[in-house]
């Protein structure tokens, strides 16, 4: 029971996260955080961009997303269906399903992660 209290509150606390994205423009307004080590470096580190990308994204706008964020837009939909996966088998079995996550995948994503940051960052120097 205490499961799928935590999970319950923490889907609509995404859900709330997602309202405000949607009708509060990160453009338009500034209560957005700013990211800091883009503050301290000027270089746009791999999430720099994402909550521009959300509100593309759940505006139906893949390609301003893609724009704003490319890595994000490519792996936002799969982990929110594996969230999703997760938040269903809380709150349906009040099951935490196990996160066994391969060191193979894990190493392939930090340095998917790590050539998106330099590609970003060399790329839009030219």
């Amino acid at each position: 029971m205490k499961h799928r209290l935590i999970t319950g509150a923490m889907a609509v606390a995404f859900l709330l996260g997602c309202a405000v994205v949607y009708n509060f423009p990160p453009s338009r307004y500034s209560f957005y955080p700013r990211c800091p080590f883009y503050v301290a470096t000027h270089w746009l580190c791999p999430g720099c961009g994402s909550t521009r990308a959300l509100y593309s994204l759940l505006h139906g706008d893949v390609l301003a997303a893609w724009h704003y964020n490319a890595l994000f837009t490519l792996l936002g939909p799969i982990v929110l269906a594996w969230l999703a996966f997760c938040c269903y088998r809380v709150m349906r079995y009040d099951q935490v399903p196990k996160m066994a996550i391969p060191r193979s995948v894990t190493a392939c994503l930090v340095v998917a992660i790590v050539l998106f940051a330099i590609a970003r960052n060399t790329i839009s120097a030219f």
